[in-house]
C-alpha cells in the first residue's frame, strides 16, 4: 500500500478555492441558523454528547474549534471527532435543506472528479470485476456516470432533493432516504462512500449495516479526509477539513483500519491522495491557505518535499481505503 499522486496535484490552489468560494459562502449561511448567538457553538437543541465513535472511551482531549463546533480526540485510540455533535435528526433535516452546490462543483471540476473517481474505480477494479454498484451520497451522479461507462450497474442514494433531482434525470437506480430504510431486493459487488463516512456519526453501525447488503466477494470503498495527513496536522482549524458541523468523524489510517476491524472487515487497500501542498505552502508563508500566493506556492512543500514523499508517508489530504470482510 503506497501513495497515489494525481495529475491535479499541481492545481492552482487560489484558482480551485476562488471557484468554489461561492458554495463556501452558501455554506457559512446555512451553518449560522443553528448557532446560539449567546456562546457562538451550536444551540444544544440539535446536540448531543457521545463516546468516541471507534473504541467508544469517554476519555477524550479538547483540539480546537471550528465555526460553533469542538473537535476533540480520543486519549485511547487517537480518533478524532466532533462532540458534542448533531444528532440524527437534526442532522437529516440540515442536508434535506442543502442547495446543489456540491454538484456544481463537480459540474466546474470535471477534469479533476473524473481522475479521482477514476482512481477509486480502478483500485476497486483490482479486486472485483464490474457488476453491481451502489454509490452512498451519489449526488448529481457523476461518479456513477463513470462507473457506468466501465461496465458497472448504477444505484444511488441521496438525500439531498435538490441534487436527487439532478441524479434522476440520469437512469440510474436512485432512492432519497437513508439506505438503512429502503426494502433492498439485491445485494452489491461494490459499495462506495465518497466523502461521506465522515459525516456519518455511527461509522461501526453503518458499516455493519452495509457489509450485509454485499455479495460474498464484494467490497465497500470509502475516500474520506485523512486526518493525519500533513495539511490538517499543520493548519489545525485553518484547515477546511475541519468545518465544525458536517465532517463529525475524521479518521486517519490508523483509526479507519481499527473500526474496519472491529466490523470484521480487512482493509485490503489504502493510499492518500490530494497532497494540498499549495495550501500548506500559503498557510506556512502567512497568507490565506486558500485564496493567498505565498512565497512557497508551488510542487514543493517549503521546497523540500514532494507530493510522491507526501503519499508514500499516506501523508495526502484524504484516504482512499477498499474493505472486504475479514
Amino acid at each position: 500500500m503506497g501513495g497515489c499522486m494525481l495529475k491535479s496535484e499541481s492545481r492552482n490552489a487560489q484558482k480551485l478555492h476562488r471557484a468554489r468560494e461561492f458554495n463556501y459562502k452558501k455554506i457559512k449561511e446555512t451553518y449560522a441558523k443553528y448557532i446560539d448567538p449567546r456562546t457562538g457553538k451550536y444551540a444544544n437543541k440539535y446536540t448531543e454528547r457521545r463516546c468516541c465513535p471507534v473504541c467508544d472511551s469517554k476519555r477524550e482531549t479538547k483540539l480546537f474549534e471550528s465555526s460553533g463546533g469542538t473537535y476533540v480526540r480520543c486519549d485511547d485510540c487517537g480518533m478524532v471527532f466532533l462532540n458534542p455533535v448533531f444528532t440524527e435528526t437534526a442532522l437529516g433535516e440540515f442536508y434535506k435543506q442543502l442547495n446543489a452546490g456540491q454538484a456544481a462543483i463537480v459540474s466546474n471540476e470535471t477534469d479533476f472528479y473524473r481522475e479521482i473517481y477514476g482512481s477509486g474505480l480502478d483500485a476497486i477494479e483490482r479486486h472485483v470485476r464490474p457488476g453491481r454498484l451502489l454509490d452512498l451520497g451519489c449526488s448529481s451522479g457523476f461518479f456513477l456516470d463513470l462507473a457506468r461507462v466501465r461496465g458497472w450497474e448504477t444505484y444511488g442514494v441521496e438525500l439531498g432533493l435538490a441534487e436527487a433531482e439532478l441524479c434522476k434525470k440520469k437512469n440510474h437506480v436512485l432512492f432519497t432516504q437513508d439506505v438503512e430504510k429502503v426494502d433492498w431486493k439485491v445485494k452489491f459487488d461494490a459499495i462506495t462512500l465518497w466523502d461521506v463516512f465522515e459525516h456519518l456519526p455511527h461509522g461501526k453501525h453503518r458499516l455493519d449495516f452495509l457489509k450485509k447488503m454485499l455479495n460474498p466477494q464484494g467490497l465497500i470503498f470509502i475516500q474520506s479526509p485523512n486526518a493525519g495527513g500533513l495539511a490538517p496536522r499543520i493548519m489545525h482549524e485553518t484547515c477546511k477539513m475541519f468545518d465544525g458541523l458536517e465532517h463529525v468523524n475524521m479518521y486517519d489510517p490508523k483509526t479507519i483500519r481499527l473500526i474496519a476491524e472491529k466490523c470484521g472487515m480487512a482493509v485490503i487497500e489504502l493510499k492518500t491522495v490530494i497532497s494540498e501542498i499549495a495550501v500548506t505552502n500559503n498557510h506556512l508563508s502567512y497568507v490565506d491557505p486558500y485564496f493567498g500566493t505565498g512565497d512557497f506556492n508551488g510542487s514543493l512543500l517549503l521546497g523540500l518535499l514532494d507530493a510522491r514523499f507526501i503519499h508514500d508517508n499516506l501523508l495526502g489530504y484524504k484516504i482512499q481505503v477498499v474493505l472486504k470482510a475479514s
